[in-house]
């Protein structure tokens, strides 16, 4: 069984392999379409470091929220995913791009981590965290509002 962790922050030494799962990714044809659709409307994810950290800007909003799914099964821990999610508006929160590791996906041999799933609803949670959101648009595999009960 394996052991996820998630985390909001990842330290520069995971930059290699943050670039290869989410820009060099052999699963991101699965959702060509939608991934296109999203950097036309809000451009490429950067990679940038930010206090011996990795962050994420696009060029629609600047900075984003990411968290990081590891697997603490593995030493040190592997970086299996990450999904990037910024407030669109007062009442909703945008999840623009979800990357999981070639091995976590349904039909990888890790399958049983349930990696996307996982990060889906720990941004769910934090939504519903987050005063005065109060729905989760997602741009894929395809587009998909959810509407959330906030704490505020």
């Amino acid at each position: 069984m394996r052991t996820l962790q998630f985390s909001s922050i990842l330290p520069v030494s995971y930059r290699d392999e943050l670039e290869r799962i989410v820009f060099f990714n052999p699963e991101q044809e699965r959702v060509t379409g939608p991934l296109l659709d999203s950097v036309r409307r809000y451009g490429v994810p950067g990679i940038f470091e930010d206090g011996g950290l990795l962050r994420f800007r696009v060029p629609a909003f600047g900075a984003i929220q990411s968290l990081f799914a590891f697997d603490q099964s593995d030493q040190p821990a592997r970086l299996v995913g990450v999904v990037m999610f910024v407030r669109e508006s007062p009442e909703t929160m945008l999840l623009l791009h979800l990357a999981v590791h070639e091995e976590y996906v349904g039909d990888g041999r890790c399958a049983d981590a349930w990696v996307a799933p996982r990060l889906v609803a720990a941004v769910r949670a934090a939504c519903r965290r987050t005063r005065g959101i109060k729905r989760l648009r997602m741009l894929y595999p395809r587009e998909a509002q959810v509407r959330l009960d906030s704490a505020g």
